[in-house]
């Protein structure tokens, strides 16, 4: 009965040490990256129209939000200028797909 034991605890510890092998985060990492995709002037202008269009969406949702009590001004103005920084960045990077960092890239604090 001990020598069962001993032997089901030296599996599992060795299939629990072989979880956080540094080969197996390399393949995440090999199929999480992509190419990016160069746009023509005409994708772009479209890109752009489409994303002025959710802006306006998302400052009109805002202000109902303002206007029904749920928000500040202050706060309300703070999120239209994070959303004017983050469409002048997308802007500058010609409307790419920021990449996705996987979850197990994180650092665990």
């Amino acid at each position: 009965m001990k020598k069962f034991l001993v032997i089901c605890f030296a599996v599992c510890s060795l299939f629990l040490l072989n979880l956080n092998h540094p080969a197996s985060a390399k393949d995440t990492q090999k199929s999480a990256k992509t190419e990016s995709v160069q746009f023509t002037d005409a994708q772009k202008s479209e890109l752009a129209k489409i994303q002025q269009q959710i802006l306006a969406d998302k400052k009109k949702l805002i202000e109902k939000y303002v206007e029904y009590g749920a928000l500040s001004r202050e706060e309300a103005d703070k999120m239209f200028s994070h959303f004017e920084k983050h469409y002048k960045m997308m802007e500058e990077h010609n409307f790419q797909i920021p990449p996705h960092r996987p979850h197990t890239q994180h650092k665990s604090k």
